[in-house]
């Protein structure tokens, strides 16, 4: 028998098989951003000849950042709608928005939305240290920048917010209000307020707790020299009342590693004792002592349901200005 071959059968070639098509180059990698936190010229900031121009520095690198970053979780603009609860007014529902949604949302106007912010200074003698004033900002002056900072966002947003300086106590105290000469008053209380004597931080936020309004946020910008018994008893007194508040842990980075080696005598700023050190023979002891002294600070306002940020006066303080607005933005 002869073999039959039968062919195979052709097909015609799909116009979408690409399966003869050579393979395509392999994408460039995306270039990610690894510090999302838009960066700061410290020493721009160092050399601006006023507390307003380095406020106003701060807030608008900080807003620009928000504006470039992927990220999201706040945002600097007002919640237009808020779900419907038992009890609203139904005129107040728009009606328009449920046909598109199917959900029910009332609209929810600026004074509802409005918040009292109180900024904190602490101006005890610790505050006036620098270990490289050419460089970087005493410690009073970066607190009083971040909450300038703080009390120019609270402006863009319509909220009122109020000053109170403490000392040895409470020192200034200034009512809450929206509008520009308002800041511009908090910012020459600021400025004129000098350092000095022993903390009193604890004794001047149970004073301060007298005069707040109930929920309204506190922003204390100190570097928590304080006995930690009497700080949170002062804590558990503005939580009780409803405060919400947020600590700028204000430190100069020589404070915390003792980085210089530095030897003679030590001068206690509040209290005028004195000792005779070695900076490189004690610095593993100081160090692991100042951690632990962060860490409870950081404890006592995260049980109190606050919330913390460390500042160095040579670092980048923008971190902060987003716990700010992320929880203002949950209160409203």
């Amino acid at each position: 028998m002869i073999p039959v071959v039968i062919p195979p059968k052709r097909t015609r070639a799909s116009p979408w098989d690409i399966s003869s098509l050579p393979p395509l180059p392999p994408l460039p990698p995306i270039p990610v951003d690894k510090d999302p936190v838009p960066p700061l010229d410290l020493a721009l900031l160092h050399d601006l000849p006023s507390l307003e121009l380095r406020a106003r520095y701060l807030m608008d690198g900080f807003l620009m950042g928000m504006h470039r970053s992927p990220q999201k979780g706040f945002s600097v603009e007002f919640a237009e709608y808020r779900p419907y609860q038992l009890g609203d007014d139904l005129r107040r529902i728009d009606w328009r928005l449920y046909g598109r949604t199917d959900r029910m949302n009332v609209k929810q106007y600026e004074q509802e939305t409005q918040l009292r912010v109180f900024l904190v200074l602490d101006t005890s003698a610790s505050m006036a240290f620098a270990s490289r004033p050419e460089a970087w900002l005493r410690k009073i002056d970066f607190a009083r920048t971040m909450l300038a900072a703080v009390g120019l966002l609270a402006l863009r947003q319509c909220d009122a917010f109020g000053l109170a300086v403490i000392g040895s106590d409470l020192d200034d105290y200034l009512k809450p209000k929206a509008s520009k000469s308002h800041w511009q008053t908090a910012l020459g209380r600021m400025d004129s307020m000098q350092t000095g004597g022993a903390t009193g931080l604890a004794k001047g936020l149970s004073t301060l707790a007298e005069l707040l309004p109930r929920r309204s946020l506190v922003v204390i910008a100190s570097d928590f020299y304080e006995e930690s018994v009497a700080l949170n008893a002062a804590l558990r007194r503005l939580r009780f009342d409803r405060q919400e508040i947020i600590a700028f842990h204000t430190l100069d980075p020589v404070e915390i590693d003792l980085s210089e080696d530095w030897n003679g005598t030590f001068i206690d700023s509040e209290t005028g004792q004195k000792l005779i050190l070695d900076a490189v023979a004690v610095r593993r002891g100081y160090v692991n002592r100042f951690q632990t002294f962060l860490s409870q600070t950081q404890t006592s306002f995260l049980d109190h349901a606050g919330d913390y940020s460390l500042l160095r006066t040579d670092g980048n303080p923008m971190t902060a200005l987003g716990n700010y607005l992320g929880r203002r933005e949950r209160l409203c």
